[in-house]
């Protein structure tokens, strides 16, 4: 495979159409291909590369992509035709578009039909190439960069959404997930564990104080507290487990388990007193928090709940049930419902 000196500018073509167009060249007659060269060169494209195989041509493909693809229909080994449905697919898993030109003496509307039919965008007569090839080139040099354009937006486009999504999912106040995100994570781990060991539970915790600590201390000393509330959960939870806010003064704790208990009375009475046995330490002196916790639990062996949002709102509303005085429950699920 060769790369081609510079060469002069063509006067229908500016030099950053030229110029910055890849360019590759498959042709196994070097005759052929060198004439194909001195046509580009003299219109000013200067990227251009040269096999005189399909293997050659892939692999340099794979290196680095080209706008177009100059390739001969007829090639001793694997044919132009069978080039480009590679191309093709080395384009989908790399996210990009190469506009695919086939050189050959099938004129004919049955050849024509074939190679469109197998992918080829154009296809150009030998015997055509002096009248017809630098036209042809700058047509498909328009496309390839309005297709990849196009595939760049589109790109672009799918990031910001995923960013937003992220955004979407994040609790602003403590900047750990919110109920978007638990949703999604328990739906990924009911899904998960379906036909698998293990046990999956999930914490909920109800501060039951958090108004009054609002409406005597502010709105920052609320926002204070809960901050600490979470980050006292997450240190008393594994680093695979998640810990998200659910609402006003609810924050709930995704735990998973390949084996065997995921959760124990011990940890959930350790929770428990982080949460609401110590007192606070924040900016406005020492405060204390009153609430509950609550377990639901799961175990792969016996049937699941039907979805995640069925299982978080079962467990939200017996939540809200527990009495003030009560610290902490468990709910087991059997045959799809809690027992």
């Amino acid at each position: 495979m060769s790369d081609t000196p510079n060469g002069p500018k063509h006067p229908g073509l500016t030099p950053s159409e030229t110029h910055d167009t890849a360019i590759m060249i498959v042709d196994d007659t070097k005759f052929s291909s060198a004439i194909i060269q001195r046509m580009l060169v003299n219109a000013g494209f200067r990227d251009i590369r040269i096999a005189d195989n399909a293997i050659d041509a892939l692999d340099a493909l794979k290196q680095r992509p080209a706008e177009l693809m100059l390739a001969d229909w007829l090639m001793p080994g694997m044919d132009g035709l069978e080039l480009t449905q590679l191309v093709r697919e080395l384009d989908r898993r790399r996210g990009c578009f190469t506009y695919v030109m086939l050189l050959t003496a099938k004129e004919n509307d049955e050849a024509l039909q074939e190679a469109f039919a197998k992918g080829v965008d154009d296809f150009i007569g030998k015997t055509h190439l002096k009248t017809q090839l630098l036209a042809r080139v700058h047509a498909g040099q328009r496309l390839s960069r309005l297709h990849n354009s196009l595939i760049s937006r589109e790109r672009q486009l799918k990031d910001q959404f995923r960013a937003v999504t992220r955004m979407n999912r994040l609790d602003a106040t403590t900047g750990l997930g919110n109920s978007q995100h638990l949703r999604h994570q328990l739906d990924r781990t009911l899904v998960h564990i379906k036909g698998r060991t293990g046990q999956m539970g999930l914490i909920l915790c109800r501060i039951d104080n958090l108004g009054e600590v609002a409406t005597q201390g502010g709105r920052a000393l609320r926002n204070e507290l809960i901050r600490e509330a979470c980050s006292r959960l997450t240190e008393h939870t594994r680093p695979l487990d998640d810990t998200a806010r659910l609402g006003e003064n609810i924050i709930g704790v995704l735990l998973h388990s390949t084996g065997g208990n995921v959760a124990t009375q011990k940890l959930i009475r350790r929770l428990y007193d982080a949460l609401f046995t110590r007192a606070y330490s924040t900016t406005s002196g020492f405060v204390s928090l009153t609430g509950c916790i609550q377990l639901d639990l799961a175990d792969a062996s016996q049937p699941l709940p039907a979805s995640a949002e069925w299982m978080l709102e079962q467990a939200l509303v017996r939540l809200q049930k527990i009495p003030v005085e009560q610290r902490h429950a468990m709910h087991v699920w059997q045959n799809g419902q809690s027992a």
